[in-house]
């Protein structure tokens, strides 16, 4: 990393949380935590710098990486969605889609004969039938339950995917339920393996990475000025704009980069995350105090 300037040292020595993103992050390429992380990881907790993970993946799987790292801190998940301690029945904060959006989703997808997964609490809910999952979130490990009929976790869903083999059919499930999304966020993208294959996300319009963390630090009742987020991608700009310092990985999209106070000379796959961690440790000991 760059030399850094004593105004950063100084809002460096106030950080008491370091809430880091997970894929293109924390995580090298293959999905790892390398035990150059993880040690890294270690020695900020041994100086009493909380560790939270924040991230677009559901709970049950970052409840993985967290168990690895040993971290107990609550976690931010499916993009500041749910937060919830590691292991735990209780939601610190959970942002539900409205029951009868979801009804209505649910019904318009039936129509155009469209595969639906809700993502409820810390649980992937399907139809056994479903096969349109997004690869990507199948590589995630997450807990994923087959039941019949989806419309009985409407009332506790946090986010949707609909998928489809046109973009003509999920275009369709936007249009027909059109009158519901002013109050939700819905994105329709193209499946990165299978090009005929569309998918439509949606989750509340109100949460974000960045009112995740809100709700993180009056849970630990500490100030924003007292937090340092790591991330690589646009879903942690928001919280770059939130938090006391914001860290860009080498990796990082350039919207980020823009943001940062401190971008990382490594990327997500050479240990960068660590390189922060590590700078992080030898100033609060003092051991590069003359930087």
């Amino acid at each position: 990393m760059e030399k850094l300037t004593s105004q950063l040292i100084k809002k460096l020595k106030r950080i008491r949380l370091v809430a880091s993103d997970l894929d293109g992050t924390l995580l090298s390429n293959d999905g790892a935590i390398t035990e150059v992380t993880r040690k890294a990881v270690l020695r900020l907790k041994a100086l009493g710098i909380r560790f939270a993970i924040m991230t677009a993946r559901a709970h049950s799987s970052a409840e993985r990486i967290a168990d690895e790292l040993d971290v107990s801190m609550p976690i931010i998940s499916l993009d500041g969605g749910l937060i919830r301690l590691p292991h735990s029945s209780i939601n610190i904060f959970a942002s539900y889609i409205k029951g009868s959006v979801v009804r209505k989703v649910l019904k318009e997808s039936e129509n155009r004969i469209a595969s639906v997964v809700l993502f409820v609490d810390d649980k992937m809910m399907c139809r056994e039938t479903e096969t349109m999952i997004p690869s990507y979130i199948d590589s995630f490990e997450l807990d994923r339950v087959e039941v019949e009929d989806l419309n009985s976790m409407a009332d506790r869903t946090i986010q949707m995917i609909i998928g489809a083999d046109s973009k003509e059919a999920i275009r369709a499930v936007a249009r027909q339920a059109g009158s519901i999304f002013s109050k939700v966020d819905a994105r329709v993208y193209r499946s990165s393996h299978h090009n005929e294959r569309w998918y439509l996300e949606i989750k509340n319009k109100n949460h974000s990475k960045a009112t995740g963390l809100s709700h993180l630090e009056k849970y630990l009742r500490i100030e924003n000025s007292e937090v340092a987020v790591i991330g690589d991608f646009q879903n942690d700009i928001e919280a770059f704009d939130r938090a006391g310092i914001g860290v860009a990985m080498k990796n990082a999209v350039w919207e980020l980069k823009e943001r940062a106070d401190i971008v990382t000379d490594a990327t997500n796959d050479q240990n960068g995350a660590a390189e922060f961690f590590d700078a992080l440790y030898d100033l609060r000991t003092d051991r590069n105090a003359k930087n």
